[in-house]
């Protein structure tokens, strides 16, 4: 009888993307809050509209080939078969990471809101300027949320050292920033929950 194992097949398959898709996330994670992780099941397009009114909608699709040999099968080799999936879901999320930053790139180069760091005599006054351009946010628990710093690979160690290596002045300048910052997302947050019927804070 062919296909006999058509409904277990289905349930396995069932099993392993939701595997590979919890894995995926636990990565991406250390990112982006498993709060703000969606899933979009059908369509080709997500309508986004920005502050300044603005529109973008489209997505880009990520794709990982992969094969499994002859020979490992028919050896019933089980430790191929979880390469295999860890492979997929390493490539999978390396797609989606270059993806997002890439999106997130162009998006600040629309804007104008970047920083050269060749413009400036050293890291910490790049550094400075960037923290002076970047909006804080608040979460769903009203408290402010500082923003994250990603660096290329080895340079996170030089950016620290350069920054630790700053004067009394520089660090003052930095929390006097983060305060001044944090105040402004708080008032924009006030602000926004008042606009709901029933709020007001």
């Amino acid at each position: 009888m062919p296909f006999s194992y058509k409904t277990e097949s289905k349930e396995f398959g069932k099993a392993l993307l939701e595997m590979a898709v919890r894995a995926h996330r636990e990565q991406i994670s250390q990112y982006v809050s498993k709060d703000n992780m969606h899933s979009f099941q059908h369509g080709r397009s997500w309508l986004t509209v920005r502050e300044d009114g603005t529109e973008e909608s489209s997505f880009k699709e990520t794709g990982v080939e992969l094969s499994i040999g002859y020979e490992d099968l028919i050896k019933n080799d089980i430790n191929q078969f979880f390469q295999f999936l860890n492979t997929f879901i390493e490539g999978f999320t390396s797609q989606t990471m270059q993806g997002m930053f890439q999106t997130i790139s162009e998006s600040c180069d629309k804007v104008g809101n970047t920083v050269n760091q060749k413009e400036y005599a050293s890291q910490a006054e790049a550094f400075l300027e960037m923290l002076k351009k970047v909006e804080f946010s608040v979460n769903e628990n009203g408290q402010v949320e500082l923003p994250q710093i990603h660096v290329g690979t080895g340079a996170a160690e030089h950016l620290m050292q350069s920054l630790e290596a700053q004067g009394e002045e520089f660090h003052a300048e930095v929390e006097r920033i983060k305060q001044e910052k944090s105040e402004a997302a708080l008032k924009k947050e006030k602000e926004r929950l008042n606009k709901y019927k029933g709020i007001d804070i």
